[in-house]
């Protein structure tokens, strides 16, 4: 498999050369293989490839940049890292890189990864063999990749600098940045020059398994075709974007290579699974790579990731630290396709939960998280959930408390809650800290919702209504359909919500939808479970979470992030609003 390859790419790029003449005026390094050889000879350039791979970020748990972005929307709280997550979270965002701590790298990490695309763009001429093929597909998965890190730059700042070359000491370096539009032109052209030589998933097989395909580049093409349709970006509402997302989903739809899953708790343990269309492998190794860029002081992990560590119950010795909010909890609707809460009121630190008088004659108050759609317990982790071998136990004294009699306690979950998502439960911290279940850039459910939203702009609301009911009706999930009456485009949002939760895009699409200034900025709310030691009937006790980070704020130039302070002083590129 690719995996296989490509964490050690470095390794055999730098691997000794051992030569047999002793000639002293040899000029070919003997410690490395030169770049001239690289570009001639076929398996290097493969690993050159391989290695562009190990670039991309993922939403598992490393220290700076990556997608974990979970933890500053209305999903999650994350315990472990509030300190820095804040100024996120409560209106504090500037552009020092102090004030930047935990995601300040991305900009570095995205514009490293283009110079070396670039690098390859530029000397891949210089190969004169004859798998001109092979040259055509690796050049391909590079435009991909360089693809993938604009998308993301601009869902992050707006219009950047589109660097399409290598810079020398004779280069202009005040490259102004283009307009968001530009962009968004400059990734579709790439994407289609790559969807021409990428192949289908079929054939992406055997030692092929995990390199990029056709699939892959229209769903990053209909990504960024949805941020440039989006309000955030859309300020002149031009319907005619819409049209674009719409045509982008049916010539993905039209490969015939996806199908939905009936297997929505496995899909993220499976690479394999029929609705993947983009992933990351890993090794169950990992190793910390320190970097100290100007004040800004960050690692990232390499080789693997800790998932499972970071996210199991401290009941079995993990460190549950991403806690989703009641609130988001209570959006996960009943089985008659009701929201059971639909609010909060009363004392702060014994709540009354509004309850919807819809939802009554399936929700009972006491045993909260009966008759509820089946995703919730595959992606939450809740009180008396079926965990492993045993039953989860979150109320006062129970194995997975923060009852200091507790074994680990101290990691016990803060809000009454952790995620499932992701989760191999075969791991034991015993056995080893890593993990290496893959990250899943995309799957055929995002792209049926997208496509709902865009069918919805185009005024097809029966077509808008069938993709979201597709999703909500597949088998594991059996839930009832919405129809075409009332906000059709909230409960697009609301499926996108429950559907995606916890896989990072929550945060885009909140605030391409201009959501998150109201979504994000309400103040978290948990849950204690309280046990009767002689009866072992649980009660229910809800409460704003005021420690920590409870207190949240989303003002409105957080819509787009500061450009990093160190860019603006060595360049003429303009700060975004707010900053």
């Amino acid at each position: 498999m690719f995996k296989k390859n490509i964490f050690y790419s470095l390794l055999f790029i730098a691997i000794t050369s051992i030569s047999c003449d002793d000639d002293f005026l040899d000029l070919q390094p003997q410690d490395a293989i030169s770049e001239a050889s690289v570009w001639k000879d076929l398996n290097l350039i493969e690993l050159y490839v391989n290695d562009r791979y190990n670039e991309l970020p993922h939403g598992f748990p490393q220290w700076a940049g990556g997608l974990r972005l979970t933890g500053i929307t209305d999903e999650s709280y994350h315990m472990h890292e509030a300190r820095f997550l804040d100024k996120y979270t409560q209106g504090g965002l500037t552009s020092g890189s102090l004030n930047m701590y935990y995601f300040n790298g991305f900009w570095l990490d995205a514009y490293s990864a283009i110079r070396n695309n670039n690098i390859f763009l530029e000397k891949i001429a210089e190969y004169e063999g004859n798998e001109q093929e092979r040259i055509k597909q690796f050049t391909a998965e590079i435009r991909f990749l360089r693809a993938f890190f604009y998308t993301e730059l601009i869902a992050r700042y707006g219009g950047v600098p589109l660097v399409e070359k290598t810079f020398d000491l004779n280069s202009d370096f005040q490259v102004s940045r283009a307009s968001f539009e530009e962009c968004v032109d400059f990734i579709v052209k790439e994407l289609d020059l790559a969807i021409a030589d990428l192949p289908n998933r079929s054939d992406a097989l055997g030692d092929s398994f995990g390199r990029i395909t056709k699939g892959a580049a229209i769903g990053l093409k209909i990504r960024a075709l949805m941020f440039d349709a989006s309000l955030l970006f859309n300020t002149t509402n031009d319907n005619s974007k819409w049209q674009l997302v719409s045509d982008a989903c049916e010539q993905l739809f039209n490969l015939n290579q996806y199908s939905l899953s009936n297997n929505y708790k496995g899909i993220f343990l499976n690479p394999m699974d029929s609705e993947v269309i983009f992933f990351k492998q890993f090794l169950a190794q990992y190793g910390p790579v320190v970097v100290d860029v100007f004040s800004d002081f960050y690692y990232h992990y390499t080789g693997g990731h800790r998932i499972d560590e970071w996210r199991f119950p401290n009941g079995d010795l993990g460190w549950i630290s991403e806690n989703p909010r009641q609130e988001f909890v209570d959006q996960y609707e009943t089985i008659n396709g009701e929201i059971p809460v639909l609010g909060y009121a009363g004392n702060p630190n014994n709540l009354i939960q509004i309850i919807n008088p819809n939802a009554r004659s399936v929700f009972n108050p006491a045993r909260p998280y009966e008759n509820r759609d089946p995703r919730m317990r595959y992606s939450v982790l809740f009180d008396g959930a079926p965990f492993k071998d045993r039953n989860l136990e979150f109320w006062w004294g129970g194995k997975d408390s923060r009852n200091p009699d507790v074994d680990a306690w101290w990691n016990g979950s803060r809000l009454g809650y952790g995620i499932r998502k992701s989760l191999d439960e075969t791991w034991s911290v015993e056995t080893n800290v890593g993990s290496d279940q893959p990250w899943i850039y995309m799957r055929l459910s995002e792209f049926y919702l997208t496509y709902a939203e865009a069918q919805f702009h185009l005024g097809n609301t029966g077509v808008a209504v069938n993709y979201v009911n597709f999703i909500r009706g597949r088998n594991g999930v059996n839930m009832p359909p919405i129809n075409a009456s009332g906000d059709v485009l909230k409960k697009i949002k609301h499926e996108r919500k429950i559907e995606l939760a916890f896989e990072g895009n929550r945060w885009y699409d909140a605030r391409r939808w201009k959501d998150a200034a109201t979504d994000f900025a309400k103040d978290i709310v948990g849950v204690e479970v309280i046990r009767n030691p002689s009866t072992g009937n649980k009660s229910y006790r809800y409460f704003y979470f005021e420690g920590g980070t409870g207190k949240r704020s989303f003002p409105e130039n957080h819509y787009l992030w500061p450009i990093p302070i160190e860019e603006i002083l060595k360049s003429n590129l303009q700060q975004n609003p707010g900053y």
